[in-house]
């Protein structure tokens, strides 16, 4: 299963609608696709106190256990003022980190022009590595000009077919490595 992590607020925001594509293209694949909705699963800033041992039913006890059961993720932000969104990062500052040790990771990012999105998008590759797990070497950097049918669209779907494909070979092709922790 691909757990995908939107890391915007607004309901009908770019980002959760490349997000939800790439979904759709994971479940046609049978890889399984599950959405957490920072702003819908985790408003709250998570408490620092619970970290080392976060109590069982926390905000962050529960994303840590949503995290551990996937089998990869793909990580979804607006961009703000050329960076990934704070909901966002709030979420993984309290993951472990070995949360995503030996997954494969996605990375979508919208904003309002391709090259804050790909400097949000390198900006979680770092964030990845620190989590130990392995960023995909595609990410989709895009703004809403990208869902405008036609070539735009189809552009898109093409790099997230890619992306998807780049996420499910990882799995398959990296399950007789072990995971050194």
């Amino acid at each position: 299963m691909i757990l995908g992590i939107l890391g915007s607020a607004a309901k009908d925001s770019v980002t959760r609608e490349i997000l939800l594509r790439a979904g759709e293209r994971v479940d046609r694949a049978n890889g399984g696709f599950e959405l957490i909705d920072l702003a819908v699963e985790f408003p709250k800033p998570h408490a620092l106190e619970d970290y080392d041992a976060p109590p069982p039913g926390s905000q962050t006890a529960l994303l840590r256990a949503r995290v551990a059961r996937a089998d990869g993720a793909v990580l979804a932000t607006p961009v703000y003022h050329g960076s990934y969104s704070a909901l966002l990062k709030n979420a993984l500052d309290h993951l472990t980190g070995d949360a995503l040790a030996g997954r494969p990771v996605g990375l979508i990012a919208a904003g309002g022009g391709p090259r804050g999105a790909g400097t949000a998008c390198d900006q979680l590759r770092t964030v990845v590595r620190a989590l130990s797990g392995w960023a995909a070497p595609t990410h989709v950097a895009t703004t809403a000009a990208d869902l405008t049918p036609g070539e735009p669209l189809d552009f898109l779907d093409r790099r997230l077919d890619v992306l998807v494909g780049e996420l499910l070979s990882f799995g398959t092709s990296s399950a007789s490595f072990p995971v050194l922790r």
